[in-house]
């Protein structure tokens, strides 16, 4: 969907990580607009596609969207998953099923591969992911190590990022542990937890051979239960 505006990504990037609740939260279209604009790259989680705003991807003149379905509701017609944009097109993309599916509902969960042109150094990987919630500890597993497999034929410049559930201690020992498997470095910054969430954080942001210029938590959005995460990267 959409078209791309330039060749690649510049030496300096900015970014946008935010699970948008399935555009159901009152005033997300003026959030999305505000928070897309200047940005280069844009990785969501439960993005939805819908009749009603189909044309705020397909018809926007800066961003390539690349979207891997999760959900489709057969009534509606809508789509939901995740989705990233990008000033400029993918040299690759490969989208990925959770191996194990959520119980009760049966959906699974995506990975969404993609590679772009990074100005003054090699291709950029970014890994988009919306990790498996209420699956048993070995599902999670599986599906963190589908992430290790997917990243492991790149050797330049890689961004992991999105919604991974971790919600408990031990689910977020094997994400981190995933990160030193692939040397990512985690982007920490000071930020609020939420009772929903049991008091943990849901949404990370990791990276390699690029320098993190600046991140921050946008507190002011309340059209989604995750606060919106921007950051700001340059090539080494």
């Amino acid at each position: 969907m959409g078209a791309a505006d330039m060749e690649s990504l510049p030496a300096c990037f900015d970014l946008l990580l935010w699970n948008m609740q399935k555009c159901q939260g009152n005033g997300w279209r003026d959030d999305f607009l505000h928070l897309i604009a200047d940005r280069h790259l844009l990785l969501l989680q439960e993005a939805s596609i819908q009749a009603v705003n189909v044309e705020i991807f397909d018809e926007h003149e800066e961003y390539f969207w690349t979207m891997a379905r999760s959900f489709r509701h057969l009534k509606s017609d809508s789509e939901s998953g995740v989705k990233s944009g990008c000033r400029c097109m993918p040299l690759q993309t490969q989208s990925y099923s959770s191996p194990n599916f959520e119980p009760l509902i049966r959906t699974h969960k995506m990975l969404l591969q993609t590679v772009y042109p990074l100005a003054s150094s090699q291709p950029l990987m970014v890994l988009n992911v919306h990790a498996l919630n209420f699956s048993r500890i070995g599902g999670y597993k599986r599906h963190l190590s589908q992430i290790a497999r997917a990243a492991r034929g790149h050797s330049g410049p890689m961004i992991l990022a999105g919604d991974f559930n971790t919600w408990s201690k031990q689910r977020l020992r094997l994400l981190r542990e995933l990160a030193d498997e692939l040397e990512l470095c985690e982007a920490v910054f000071t930020r609020k937890s939420k009772a929903r969430h049991l008091y943990r954080h849901l949404d990370h942001l990791f990276y390699r051979q690029l320098k993190l210029e600046n991140i921050e938590l946008v507190e002011s959005v309340t059209s989604s239960d995750h606060l919106p995460i921007t950051a700001r990267f340059s090539t080494i």
